[in-house]
């Protein structure tokens, strides 16, 4: 009696590993967003303060979850604009929407930021424009899932 318990026993828990297994292998271990990664590049452009042109332009980096939700940062090369913070949402298109808001000499100019990323594999890219009420430029980066 006690060998047929155990029978019993080891053939369920044989059952239940392979039903994890199972469970398990229809499992994509990727990420489930598919713009889901981190992101490097460059930005310029130019603002307009007091009638004064000033070109601007440096690198990004953002991340954007697996909802979506990106952030990241905004910096010039030459030091004319402050390190700003990049809030953004990107869509199950790939279509990026956010805002950073830069300050210069104490000032802060709210810009929008559009773009769209793509996906190849492992590869993303992202490109866009910015604009705000005093200037406007562009931006592209390369990432990685």
């Amino acid at each position: 009696m006690k060998s047929e318990k155990k029978i019993v026993l080891v053939i369920l828990a044989v059952i239940l590993v392979f039903s994890i297994l199972l469970t398990l292998s229809g499992c994509s271990c990727g990420p489930s967003f598919p713009y889901q990664g981190s992101f490097s590049g460059n930005w310029n452009g130019q603002l307009t303060v007091l009638t004064r042109n000033i070109p601007v332009g440096g690198t990004i980096s953002l991340k954007v979850d697996s909802k979506g939700a990106g952030s990241g940062t905004v910096a010039t090369s030459g030091g004319t604009v402050a390190p700003a913070t990049m809030n953004a949402q990107v869509d199950s298109n790939g279509n990026l929407t956010g805002t950073v808001n830069f300050t210069i000499n104490g000032t802060s100019f709210l810009s929008k930021w559009t773009g769209k990323i793509n996906a190849s594999g492992k590869s993303l890219t992202l490109q866009g424009n910015w604009t705000s009420d005093h200037g406007s430029g562009s931006f592209s980066g390369t990432g990685s899932k």
